[in-house]
């Protein structure tokens, strides 16, 4: 895009405005290869989840188009350099734990999510110190968990996906994993086991902001933030619809002790 474009966009942005339709473009979306829904599964034929929608309402209310490239989690972020415009999720506190990291511009949050240790209901009231194996998804970085494995003595278990990861609670192979709240509420009633698991009370419990990158389009990411403010009532309706939570529930309201006892 010319400067005076793009200078031209980024202020209109600002004003609630857009450029005429002969200026919208087509961009290309990098997006994790794991099925991660309610926020997001473009692993089958049709993608589904909040984010892809929010996506489908962002196109129609700036006349863009998406096309979305799923990756395996690490290579997504080395691709934000030139392979992909735009890429989701992301997060200024991931930058350290990344093989390639580059000046980015962030988003506003696109959603809050909620970074939970997942138990069997038995474990409940475990303490981080009798937690042995921990389950995380291969390229994910829980950083409270991180941090406390500076203190603590776990081991840390790399598995591909969701169901790999909740599947090693269930049989009681490791003692906690690290999937988002939402995210593991969801596949618990899907395969009708919601009562088999439950977020570990005084365990790691994050909040845990998912932002839409570019390296590339900062004129783009000015456009959408003002999509985000301006479409509130259209963006609540597609959490309610996808029943996301983004607040803590109430009986997780524990600190989580930094020093070992």
């Amino acid at each position: 895009m010319r400067p005076y474009l793009r200078f031209c966009r980024v202020i209109l942005a600002i004003l609630g405005l857009s450029l005429p339709s002969t200026y919208a473009k087509e961009y290309v979306v990098g997006i994790e290869d794991i099925n991660y829904y309610p926020h997001y599964d473009f692993t089958g034929e049709q993608p589904r989840g909040y984010f892809f929608e929010l996506m489908q309402l962002f196109s129609q209310k700036s006349g863009h188009q998406f096309k979305f490239q799923k990756l395996p989690v690490k290579r997504l972020y080395v691709a934000a350099k030139g392979e992909v415009d735009l890429v989701y999720p992301d997060n200024p506190r991931w930058q350290q734990y990344l093989y390639a990291s580059y000046p980015k511009t962030f988003s506003e949050p696109v959603i809050h999510t909620l970074g939970s240790t997942m138990v069997r209901p038995e474990n409940r009231h475990i303490p981080v110190a009798r937690v042995k194996f921990l389950a995380v998804i291969h390229g994910f970085a829980p950083s409270k968990w991180l941090e406390l494995k500076k203190i603590y003595s776990f081991n840390i278990v790399d598995v591909q996906d969701v169901p790999a990861a909740l599947g090693l609670v269930l049989k009681k192979r490791v003692d906690a994993a690290v999937v988002e709240y939402n995210v593991a509420q969801a596949y618990l009633a899907a395969h009708q086991k919601t009562d088999e698991l439950v977020a570990g009370e005084q365990l790691p419990f994050t909040d845990v902001p998912f932002l839409l990158s570019t390296v590339n389009h900062p004129e783009l990411i000015a456009e959408f933030n003002q999509f985000l403010n301006s479409e509130q009532a259209a963006i609540q309706a597609l959490k309610d619809k996808f029943a996301l939570v983004e607040e803590k529930p109430d009986f997780l309201e524990i600190s989580i002790p930094i020093a070992a006892p």
